[in-house]
């Protein structure tokens, strides 16, 4: 028997993880110029009425939603 709470959880173990990013262009063909923390650049499908730069989560090519302006600390354990 399936409950929305395994549902829930097998969002959590998808292929394509959600990942953080910062718009830093919109694109004439729909799409946004990213930055993730890292450094590396890509192109996503979607635009966001907002003020560049802004941050956004973005999974599978794709924009999500907007996401909040933040300091990132990457600790390592």
């Amino acid at each position: 028997m399936r409950t929305d709470l395994w549902d829930q959880f097998g969002e959590l173990m998808t292929s394509s993880p959600r990942l953080l990013a910062t718009v830093t262009a919109h694109n004439g063909d729909g799409t946004s110029t990213l930055t993730t923390y890292d450094g590396v650049q890509m192109r996503a499908f979607g635009q966001l009425q907002l003020p560049i730069p802004y941050n956004v989560w973005v999974r599978a090519g794709r924009l999500v939603e907007a996401a909040p302006n933040l300091p990132l600390i990457e600790l390592t354990v």
